[in-house]
């Protein structure tokens, strides 16, 4: 691409503004919000967008749930563009959560690192998507489009299961949902989130499914064990041979349902993600419930997955009850070539390079741009990469500050594609 005196301009106003864009992210990566309570952070954003001249306000969902909507505008002569970005960082933490896990919750620079699980997912890209729509005011640039950033509610929620139900517990991407269904709509969505700063293209869906194992209440020393498994009164000790055989079915599954396309590699996986049993540890629980988790290659229907679990525990003759407590649908990209084109045209100007292809997990998840697909909104996905930490499970919450400088540039230069531009006066 020839040289652009725009782009340039935008690239020289994000540099000064390095610093600020780090201590935006600190300043919400600290400001705790987990799924349903994101209003403290929500405010601060608004607040912002407010004090920079961007037209914001608060999307309340429940008391203490919230979506914050910022907007700048255009001249209506161009395509619209949504900036997508999640404010919760997944579920409250424990009380007696470790050392680690509370520092990992926050946000801290260390070098050219920033880390923290919400700063990473995903208070950064939304920080960057600020940062970039004021580097567009700054310049004097004025939009054809419309241009309108969401940081939303509950992309990370939990499902409705057993004791667990109700507004607060929705499922993953109820916030954008939210959003959508009460009139934030735009031609096209870009949804920032981490990807190697490859382009995503499509996302896994998802089925949550619930195994109840069936046993006896009985007192240990009148325990008898029976002369099969399927005698046995202990449910857990049947769970044990379930759980065992799940997984079995579920490495075979990734290799089956593996999905080669021209955005990546799409490798749906499965696991069981709890067992739970009823009462009181004083008496054996007469049922042994385990959860799975199972994603879903876009196309893939749910009561496919169910039916192959239901004739796997059939085969285990084992008294068991098969039910799906939480289903989204995956999706690939329709209509978006002109997204994607400004989003490779945007980082070839800064990179000098093509985009790479996402890594294989960041195209099997379920992230917002399903919700927007869904609803006929074309929507691709595009961040920077992740780096590696010790302190969180998934070990990958850190990020180079300059990784961040560069994806809130590609942003500011993927808005001007989009939308179409000129200069004030």
């Amino acid at each position: 691409m020839e040289k652009n005196p725009f782009f340039d301009k935008l690239s020289e106003i994000i540099d000064r503004d390095r610093e600020e864009l780090v201590e935006l992210c600190l300043k919400l990566g600290n400001t705790p919000s987990p799924h349903g309570k994101e209003r403290s952070v929500g405010e601060l954003v608004v607040d912002w967008l407010k004090n920079n001249g961007i037209n914001a306000y608060l999307q309340s969902i429940t008391d203490q749930s919230v979506n914050a909507i910022g907007v700048l505008p255009g001249d209506g002569q161009g395509a619209s563009l949504i900036l997508n970005a999640h404010l919760d960082t997944g579920p409250e933490l424990e009380p007696d959560a470790s050392e680690a896990a509370r520092k990992i919750e926050g946000g801290w620079v260390d070098g050219e690192l920033i880390f923290g699980k919400g700063v990473i997912n995903d208070k950064a890209q939304l920080c960057a998507f600020m940062i970039a729509t004021r580097a567009i005011k700054k310049a004097g640039i004025r939009l054809k489009g419309d241009l309108t950033i969401t940081g939303v509610a509950f992309e990370t929620g939990a499902p409705s299961v057993d004791g667990f139900q109700g507004v607060n517990y929705p499922g993953e991407g109820f916030g954008s949902k939210w959003a959508v269904d009460r009139g934030v709509t735009a031609d096209y969505a870009l949804v920032g989130e981490t990807s190697g700063f490859g382009i995503i293209k499509a996302e896994c869906g998802a089925v949550w499914l619930k195994i109840r194992v069936k046993g006896r209440d009985l007192y240990t020393p009148r325990l008898e064990r029976g002369s099969s498994l399927r005698d046995h009164p202990n449910a857990f000790v049947k769970a044990a041979r379930v759980i065992s055989a799940l997984e079995e079915w579920a490495i075979h599954y990734e290799q089956k349902e593996k999905v080669e396309f021209s955005g990546g590699t799409i490798i749906p996986k499965a696991q069981v993600i709890n067992v739970r049993g009823e009462g009181a540890v004083s008496r054996p629980s007469p049922c042994c419930d385990i959860y799975m988790d199972v994603r879903l290659a876009p196309g893939k229907r749910p009561n496919t997955v169910k039916k192959d679990i239901e004739q796997l525990i059939r085969g285990l003759d084992i008294d068991c009850e098969v039910s799906a407590f939480q289903y989204s649908r995956g999706h690939i990209v329709k209509n978006a070539e002109a997204l994607v084109t400004a989003l490779e045209d945007a980082h070839g100007y800064l990179f000098g390079t093509e985009p790479p292809l996402p890594p294989s997990a960041e195209v099997s998840m379920w992230r917002d741009v399903n919700v927007f697909n869904e609803v006929g909104i074309p929507s691709v996905c595009y961040g920077p990469p992740r780096q590696r930490e010790p302190l969180s499970g998934a070990q990958n919450r850190a990020m180079k500050i300059s990784d961040l400088v560069s994806a809130t540039k590609v942003y500011a230069m993927t808005v001007l594609l989009v939308c179409g531009w000129q200069a004030n006066g």
